[in-house]
């Protein structure tokens, strides 16, 4: 009996790792703003780095602010488009490759279940359960269709819990695109020249020192390596973009 309580309280063990509902019932704190991590990093960057360029760039080749003004809100808005669409297209298909392997895991449990418990209990053997214990969990796990495939999908295939959500993802690196594009323009609303210029670069600097401190609180990385890590790399392009910018404004004016 005494063996028989011991294999049924690691067979709970067990459930516990598997289960995400049972992993977040005790009390930990978990972030639940990396939701969406990847689309509000990648829109803001990509919208602070790719619209200083845009505007160091004209401004290297021009000294009409309205020119560098026109241009830096073209490429918001552009942008911004460019940039919700492919994050709607880019998710909606990772979705549909989610569902048609989904199906395909009904499929196999409904008409091969055999070969599918097999492959259950092939995956917890890997995380290093055994014997009777190993037993309990395959039944448990098969016992249910809806929770057979959801583990089939999780540690057979590598899917996340949730399914990707493709209008959410467009909204939020359209909104942070747009957010971190416009860091660049505003300057030239109400200054010229080399000021406007100044003040588009400092305000990006800022932007992408404050997105990369918060990536690495997300994270638990390195606040300072991180922040410097994409001021640094926006200051190459910045660079780059100016310098190209006046050499081509010397060959045409």
């Amino acid at each position: 009996m005494a063996k028989l309580g011991l294999a049924f309280q690691r067979m709970r063990q067990a459930m516990v790792f598997w289960n995400p509902r049972s992993r977040h019932s005790h009390g930990e704190s978990h972030r639940a703003e990396g939701l969406f991590l990847r689309e509000t990093v990648f829109g803001a960057n990509d919208g602070l780095v790719s619209n200083v360029s845009l505007v160091a760039g004209v401004a290297g080749a021009t000294a009409d602010p309205n020119t560098v003004l026109l241009a830096g809100v073209a490429g918001l808005v552009a942008g911004a488009i460019s940039m919700s669409l492919g994050a709607y297209i880019s998710t909606k298909s990772e979705r549909e490759l989610r569902e048609s392997e989904e199906r395909r895991e009904r499929w196999e449990v409904a008409h091969m279940p055999r070969e599918e418990r097999a492959e259950v209990r092939q995956i917890f053997r890997e995380k290093g359960i055994s014997g009777p214990t190993l037993e309990a969990v395959v039944d448990q796990v098969t016992s249910d269709q809806d929770q057979w495939v959801q583990t089939m999908m999780r540690d057979e295939l590598g899917f996340s819990e949730q399914p990707p959500r493709p209008t959410a993802a467009a909204m939020v690196m359209g909104i942070a695109f747009s957010l971190g594009a416009l860091f660049p323009v505003a300057p030239y609303l109400f200054l010229e020249k080399n000021a406007a210029l100044i003040l588009a670069v400092g305000l990006t600097a800022a932007a992408l020192f404050g997105v990369g401190a918060w990536r690495a609180y997300l994270t638990s990385g390195n606040v300072w390596r991180k922040a410097f890590e994409m001021v640094g790399l926006a200051a190459v392009a910045v660079v780059a973009a100016n310098l190209i910018g006046r050499l081509v404004g010397v060959g045409i004016y």
